[in-house]
């Protein structure tokens, strides 16, 4: 049964990987860093257009780099560690929930886990999140043993101090700061101070200095100034809200939190049922202790980005997988429970949600292929910047690539609403014939099946999420000795180093991630002023320019009458100063 959910949850996160372009803004950022990397064989300082990025720790960048040496430079390549991670994450969920309570336990937790909206979502992106996430786990999965076993095996707590380190050299500080914050708040729940003896500390800190120390010595005599920048304004300052180039928006507390829900669906609707039914009562029970480990790591997370003033919507991903253990452990002791037992504890009436949730519905299927009028799905041509009618018309040879018709979602909506109203009936005709194991199955089957479908979806607005399609008009245009600007900040064009291979030099983007190591080292002429983007556009030289401002058509127009465009996806438009 482990291996078959192992498959199930690779069949999941692993088909299809590079069905799409690399997405705007996150995942083409962390690509062309990787792609930089290799490009300069430059192992220790990771590069953003050639400019020293001294923002993050470079495990995710050496593990794309060696993706993208081993198989070649392609989106499959530059997400698929990401996507082995969130395998193993699965993995390691299972042992852990295996070694608290039960092989069952451990098998509904895992089977939650990998049908998670969320884990799905970000287990197929090019972020160190979910990297991160995972070796989270196993440092906590690791020291769970330890905590609760007094025979916990030496090997198995060193490989959660080397998976700590992994963690830190993935995200930085957080990455010791979630454990040590969930040991600390267990050993002051418990009161039981003698479990630190099981902890290893110096042979486990001594492992953990070995494998995450060098890289940080390294770039601190690399780069004069880089762990006052990285520790005090990339942590310290960034938790405080008072970091430099502040290019974010945080999100509100409530929202926060209700995202993390989102994340964790269909399996937050089942949360609180399972904080009563598993809620740790006797802290002399090691299966007790367990849940009160695993309701502190989830706690810790969610609590820590409370606390802070920077919130991001996949924050809360580090916490899905205690989340999951969590529900995961419940299932295990509905499947326990005596037939005649199952419908206790207040599950009747999530069932009774879900199933009014799945008849609404079926509605709504029927009402949406007359909603493609409306301006909610209009929004995306409404954005992008018109074309002037009459000779500045758009040229039949322009590739324009439009929001898909409304009438290829009109089938993948109706198959989610189908595959919900079917898992969810038979899932609770199942829980309801008191067969609690076969109502998990038949909800996690419906749930994968549900998000196969949701990135067919996704794979549609591919124009509306990157610059793949125009990279690759540019690509095929492209002559040595031309140049290529971007308007606006770099990170929300970086997709076009990374599909072209060349320097892209930057435009009105002095709010960006280059800026701060732009100002402290030389940026080899990265940023163009006015006055030299007027030279360049006007100059002999081709010229391309991508832009998602609203007015630069009319604007390179205005510089340069010959100005062409090449072709335009979603907001973003390509133009060349002159015809070739």
């Amino acid at each position: 049964m482990p291996v078959l959910v192992l498959c199930g949850a690779a069949g999941l996160l692993l088909s299809r990987l590079g069905g799409a372009g690399l997405y705007d803004l996150d995942e083409s950022v962390y690509a062309e860093i990787s792609r930089e990397m290799l490009a300069l064989r430059d192992w220790l300082t990771p590069h953003l257009d050639f400019i020293a990025y001294l923002e993050k720790p470079p495990l995710l960048f050496w593990l794309n780099s060696l993706a993208f040496k081993i198989l070649g430079q392609s989106e499959l390549s530059a997400r698929l560690p990401t996507a082995l991670a969130a395998v193993a994450g699965v993995g390691l969920v299972i042992a852990i929930g295996r070694s608290l309570w039960s092989p069952r336990a451990g098998l509904a937790a895992g089977a939650i886990l990998a049908t998670s909206f969320g884990y799905f979502v970000f287990g197929r992106m090019v972020l160190p999140d979910m990297l991160f996430t995972v070796l989270l786990t196993g440092t906590l999965g690791g020291f769970s043993r330890a905590l609760t076993d007094e025979a916990a095996p030496r090997p198995v707590v060193l490989a959660a101090y080397a998976a700590m380190a992994g963690a830190v050299l993935t995200k930085g500080v957080i990455g010791l700061v979630f454990p040590a914050l969930a040991i600390g708040l267990f050993l002051l729940a418990t009161r039981d101070w003698r479990l630190l003896r099981r902890l290893e500390l110096a042979r486990g800190g001594a492992l953990f200095l070995l494998l995450a120390a060098p890289w940080h010595i390294l770039m601190a005599r690399a780069h004069p100034g880089f762990l006052r920048f990285y520790f005090l304004n990339e942590h310290l300052a960034r938790f405080l809200g008072h970091r430099q180039l502040q290019n974010f928006a945080s999100l509100p507390v409530a929202t926060y939190l209700a995202v993390t829900l989102v994340w964790f669906c269909p399996w937050s609707l089942f949360l609180p049922v399972a904080l009563q039914r598993c809620w740790p009562r006797n802290l002399s029970d090691r299966a007790e202790r367990g849940s009160l480990l695993v309701l502190i790591w989830a706690g810790s997370v969610v609590g820590f980005f409370v606390l802070s003033a920077v919130r991001l919507e996949y924050y809360a991903l580090p916490a899905l997988p205690a989340l999951a253990l969590v529900v995961g452990r419940f299932w295990d002791r509905e499947v326990a429970s005596p037939r005649d037992q199952v419908r206790s504890g207040g599950l009747t009436a999530t069932w009774v949600g879900l199933i009014a949730f799945a008849v609404c519905l079926v509605p709504a299927a029927c009402l949406f292929p007359r909603l493609g009028h409306l301006r909610f799905y209009n929004i995306f041509p409404d954005l992008a910047a018109p074309v002037p009618a009459g000779e500045e018309a758009i040229p039949p040879s322009v590739r324009i690539y439009e929001v898909p018709d409304f009438a290829r979602l009109v089938p993948l909506f109706e198959t989610v609403v189908g595959l919900i109203v079917v898992g969810t009936a038979l899932s609770a005709w199942a829980w309801f014939r008191r067969r609690p194991g076969l109502a998990l199955a038949g909800l996690a089957l419906a749930m994968g099946a549900g998000l196969v479908t949701i990135e067919d979806g996704f794979r549609l607005y591919e124009p509306y999420r990157s610059i793949a399609r125009l990279a690759n008009v540019l690509r095929a245009e492209f002559r040595p000795g031309d140049q290529i600007l971007v308007e606006g900040r770099y990170e929300q064009h970086a997709g076009l180093g990374f599909y072209t291979g060349q320097r892209v030099r930057v435009y009105r983007g002095l709010a960006g991630v280059l800026v701060y190591d732009a100002n402290s080292q030389d940026p080899s002429g990265t940023f163009v002023s006015e006055e030299e983007f007027i030279r360049l556009w006007r100059g002999p030289a081709r010229v391309y320019l991508l832009s998602a401002a609203p007015d630069g058509w009319a604007r390179t127009r205005a510089v340069a009458p010959q100005t062409v465009l090449l072709g335009r996806t979603g907001n973003n438009w390509l133009f060349a100063n002159r015809a070739r």
